[in-house]
């Protein structure tokens, strides 16, 4: 069986901002580690084997990427053209023909090892023609990845499209064992759902392992958002690294990373759960709060606030920014005093956004603050309306005011 991973994806216009030219949405970071380890290590946790990874030509730092966290050998296969699951597929159809089966998983997606551990035993051990991960039906994700319908075994009996009639309980969860002839029926100009769907008609029994713990698909910037929330819960402890250096008038409440070559500086207030990276600097009375996850290469100035944000490497925060529910993208600059306002009003309709409980009063209230491409360059005081996206090297004038 075959190992195939997906990474040659087009962002969504949302997520675009976020991506430099020569990069994939899946190089984009969290906790330190870019989107593709995620799928990676699960893969490899589940069958061990060596990696086919399908990328898209010009953007080999995903291969460079996923060399560095593989424990087995990566086959790299480009995709020359094409922008469907049909053709990323079929581009490394030659690698997929030496074996009868094929583990395929996207690599977009955030999930724990358990889930494709299952799939595989599943397959082997009840040796159906096809075994595929389904998750709890949600309409935010049904377009993106297809949903499916299944019988009282546990057996698949149609993928739909998003014109179906029939209302569909689980969605296709990114990760499948898949019989090699079906590359005959991508080969007639099939897509992937419609493949499965003949399969099912010539008879082939598909087996479905249902998943409900994590499992994340990178496809808005409030996916980052999502992913440091959940992957931040299920830190119990705080890890330090001993090539870290921290001020003995430093504070650390809650369980926090703080990864190699980083330097906390004096009155410093932490509360995690929090991950800052490596080579990273967090400047003197700086407030870092619940779920901010600072990647490598960061430098946060004296007197900063950041909460809930997620920020990418070789990003500058200059002193008194206050950076809260935010994405910014690599390589920006924030100019003093700037801020970010978070709370969403109740007619702006963003995607993924995670709902909080205010109290008083009782009511939940979304909040998303700033998305801030890469290579953007934003003045002293500037004041940033919530939910604001701000397109790639923008440079902003100081004492402006974005709504």
């Amino acid at each position: 069986m075959k190992n195939i991973i997906l990474a040659a994806g087009r962002a969504k216009r949302e997520l675009s901002v976020l991506i430099p030219p020569g990069k994939n949405k899946v190089l984009l970071r969290i906790l330190g580690k870019p989107v593709i380890y995620y799928p990676l290590h699960s893969l490899q946790e589940a069958s061990g084997k060596e990696t086919i990874i399908v990328y898209r030509k010009g953007e080999e730092q995903v291969i460079k990427e996923a060399g560095n966290y593989s424990k087995y050998s990566i086959i790299p296969i480009t995709q020359e053209e094409g922008n469907t699951i049909r053709e990323a597929i079929l581009a490394a159809s030659k690698e997929l023909d030496k074996e009868n089966y094929f583990f395929l998983v996207f690599g977009d997606i955030v999930i724990e090892p358990e889930p494709l551990i299952r799939l595989y035993n599943t397959h082997l051990t009840e040796e159906p023609d096809a075994t595929i991960l389904l998750i709890p039906y949600d309409p935010e994700y049904a377009e993106t990845y297809g949903t499916a319908t299944i019988d009282e075994e546990g057996y698949l009996t149609k993928t739909l499209t998003s014109k179906s009639i029939e209302k569909p309980k689980y969605i296709i969860g990114g990760a499948y064992i898949l019989p090699n002839h079906i590359l005959d029926l991508l080969e007639k100009n099939l897509s992937l759902p419609e493949a499965i769907n003949q399969l099912i008609r010539e008879g082939a029994r598909i087996k479905t392992i249902l998943w409900t713990g994590t499992w994340i698909d990178i496809g808005y910037p409030t996916d980052l958002l999502e992913a440091d929330y959940t992957l931040l819960s299920m830190i119990k402890s705080t890890m330090i690294s001993d090539k870290a250096e921290i001020e003995p008038t430093s504070t650390i409440i809650g369980p926090v990373i703080i990864d190699e070559n980083t330097y906390i500086d004096h009155h410093v207030l932490i509360k995690g759960p929090v991950y800052i990276g490596k080579n990273s600097f967090i400047g003197a009375h700086s407030f870092i709060r619940q779920y901010s996850d600072i990647n490598n290469n960061v430098r946060i100035g004296a007197y900063n606030e950041v909460k809930k944000s997620n920020i990418q490497p070789y990003t500058l925060l200059d002193s008194y920014v206050y950076i809260a529910d935010s994405i910014i993208g690599e390589n920006s600059i924030i100019g003093a005093y700037t801020i970010t306002l978070n709370v969403l009003e109740a007619k702006m309709k963003t995607p993924r956004v995670r709902k909080h409980l205010v109290n008083p009063p009782k009511k939940e209230i979304e909040k998303l603050g700033a998305i801030i491409g890469y290579n953007t360059k934003i003045g002293t005081k500037t004041i940033i309306y919530p939910g604001k996206t701000i397109k790639p090297k923008t440079i902003i004038e100081p004492d402006t005011v974005l709504r």
